[in-house]
């Protein structure tokens, strides 16, 4: 049976399942008439499987990012930790999904040379015309990367990519062309500089994985942890009566710390496919980076004021 096109995320999922002291049923339906999955999962505690987010976390242990249902295949997998056995597994990650429908080239807009997909300039020596951007390619692609997001991200590596961009591609370069170049490479170059700004620090990094994921943090959430909320508040407060270089130094360290453990924290969570953990986390380093910025703004003499911590 040929695989039906498009994609079913999880929202478009119906769930039914049917409570039992040992067993649950679970059916994954899709509007195409001739795709419709079942999972059964069986346990060996009594769990409600009736809400999806309880779903994820039973298969994210052999999946990709479960940002997108694709398909259902067929697997088994044991989980001592979770007393689970499944029977069946789904969803293939959306990177994963877009690399296999994704064309190897695309064709030069000048010469129709075929040029690799994330290719910069045309293939062809008597053309080498910058080309139009890649359609759907994430910043990863864009910088060179796996196109699997990954918040573990070499910084220095990151960095050497985004210079061997901008060398090839920089507006300056093209000033006095008139076939589009300059065009192209204004729009390569903003977009290779947004790319590299966004992944270069932990919590744009951040934001952005949990956005492609389809779980991206609303202006409204907020930290609901009372006391991470008092350490917060006791840092505000140690920044506001801090006069000396010595108190500022000392809060910096402290910190820095506090950004470091939360830095390793989403690592842990983005490999354990564990979004909910990585927003928690995101929100909270939002605060330690506020700090940061007002810590580095710091001078003698001049009071902090830490009104948006």
């Amino acid at each position: 049976m040929s695989r039906p096109a498009g994609r079913m995320a999880l929202r478009s999922l119906s769930f039914t399942a049917k409570p039992g002291a040992s067993s649950t049923c679970l059916m994954a339906t899709r509007s195409h008439p001739n795709y419709q999955k079942s999972l059964y999962i069986s346990t060996v505690a009594t769990r409600s499987m009736t809400d999806p987010r309880n779903i994820f976390n039973t298969c994210r242990a052999i999946n990709s990012f479960p940002s997108v249902v694709s398909d259902a295949r067929i697997a088994s997998m044991t989980t001592t930790t979770s007393c689970f056995h499944t029977s069946a597994a789904i969803m293939n990650n959306q990177s994963a999904e877009a690399g296999q429908k994704r064309p190897a080239t695309r064709p030069c807009w000048k010469c129709s040379t075929p040029v690799p997909y994330m290719g910069l300039l045309c293939s062809n020596p008597d053309c080498r015309v910058v080309q139009t951007l890649a359609p759907g390619a994430n910043y990863f692609e864009v910088l060179g990367l796996s196109p699997e997001p990954s918040f573990d991200v070499d910084t220095k590596d990151l960095r050497n990519k985004f210079f061997k961009i901008q060398q090839q591609i920089h507006p300056d370069s093209y000033t006095h062309n008139t076939n589009g170049d300059q065009v192209y490479a204004q729009q390569q170059s903003s977009l290779a500089n947004k790319a590299y700004s966004t992944l270069k620090e932990p919590l744009s990094r951040a934001n952005y994985i949990l956005d492609l994921l389809g779980s991206p943090i609303h202006e409204s959430e907020t930290l609901s942890d009372p006391e991470l909320l008092m350490e917060v508040m006791e840092a505000r407060e140690l920044l506001e009566d801090a006069q000396t270089e010595e108190e500022v130094e000392e809060l910096k360290s402290v910190n820095d710390g506090r950004i470091s453990e939360t830095v390793d924290g989403l690592s842990m969570a983005f490999k354990e496919h564990d979004l909910e953990t990585a927003k928690t986390l995101a929100i909270k380093l939002q605060y330690w980076v506020r700090i940061k910025n007002v810590i580095r703004d710091w001078a003698a003499g001049k009071p902090i004021v830490a009104d948006h911590v």
